[in-house]
């Protein structure tokens, strides 16, 4: 009978201890997951800002059209609200120069003028031939400060996830090179630096991101801006390769199975927009190139 408890206790003991680990487990793995995600977030969060100054050094808007607002001021007389003669004769007679006073001040009244101002809005188009390519500089230096704003929780957050070392260190530095050819406003410069700030992108998300078709994006982003920053200095062969990068990153897309199929036709559609982008190289043409990158980003940030 003493033996039999023993057992029994034992038996208790290990399916406690069994118990235990399994919620641990369960709960280090959700406490995993909820990190990625978050740090999933911050990335996507980058990727957008750095997208923006991207776009910014060609002064390009991700919509054909833009809305300004104008101000409109208007002058009207204001009404006279006739509270002079609401006073009675009685009053008018007892006292003529108080009368003569209202009098005069009505008048003055009925002289005043009040400025209304109304805004107008209206669409002005934003196309790549329609707008000049001057960089608003200062609205560059204020997304790179956007970002100094939350680089520090995304660098714990990354360490967290036992992402490189190295590689944090030398993302915040490229950070710190990129703000200061911002402030230079020195574009080649400012183009190189974002190159090399966002190659960190594609490799932060191999570590924390779990969607294939986001990674796969990002890394033919990355091709795709390796050969924009070429497109001042006219290099037109060097962008010829990056775009045959790019279309080599996302060309897996087309194939994979594990992708959602009411995406595959964004996906082919995105595929078709590369080779054309790929073609516009070919016409040495910067405008051409530009529209085509511009319709290019437009399709593939939203799958």
């Amino acid at each position: 009978m003493k033996k039999f408890k023993i057992i029994s206790y034992l038996i208790l003991l290990i399916v406690l201890v069994v118990l235990a680990l399994t919620v641990y487990t369960n709960a280090t793995q959700n406490n995993e997951q909820d990190e990625k995600e978050k740090v999933t977030s911050e990335i996507r969060y980058l990727d957008t800002k750095l997208v923006d100054l991207f776009n910014n050094m060609n002064n390009i808007e991700t919509r054909n059209y833009q809305i300004y607002t104008t101000k409109i001021e208007e002058s009207r007389s204001a009404e006279n609200s006739g509270g002079g003669s609401s006073g009675g004769n009685s009053s008018s007679d007892s006292n003529t120069s108080s009368s003569s006073d209202n009098t005069s001040t009505q008048d003055n009244s009925d002289q005043a003028q009040t400025e209304n101002t109304d805004e107008n809005y209206e669409m002005q188009p934003s196309g790549i031939l329609t707008t000049n390519r001057d960089i608003d500089w200062n609205s560059c230096k204020n997304e790179s400060e956007l970002i100094y704003t939350s680089i520090s929780i995304i660098t714990l957050d990354l360490y967290s996830l036992n992402v490189s070392q190295e590689d944090i260190l030398n993302f915040n530095k490229d950070v710190d090179n990129l703000t200061v050819s911002l402030e230079a406003e020195d574009k080649q410069s400012t183009l190189d630096n974002l190159v090399k700030v966002y190659e960190y992108i594609p490799k932060f998300a191999q570590n924390v991101v779990d969607d294939t078709l986001y990674k796969t994006v990002l890394e033919t982003k990355l091709n795709v801006f390796r050969g924009y920053a070429k497109l001042d200095s006219g290099d037109w062969t060097g962008m010829n390769t990056n775009m045959i990068d790019a279309i080599n990153a996302y060309t897996t897309l087309l194939t994979n199975t594990e992708i959602d199929a009411n995406k595959q036709a964004s996906i082919n559609k995105g595929y078709i927009m590369l080779n054309e982008l790929k073609n516009a190289v070919g016409t040495q043409n910067t405008s051409v190139f530009l529209i085509k990158y511009k319709n290019l980003l437009e399709e593939i940030n939203n799958l």
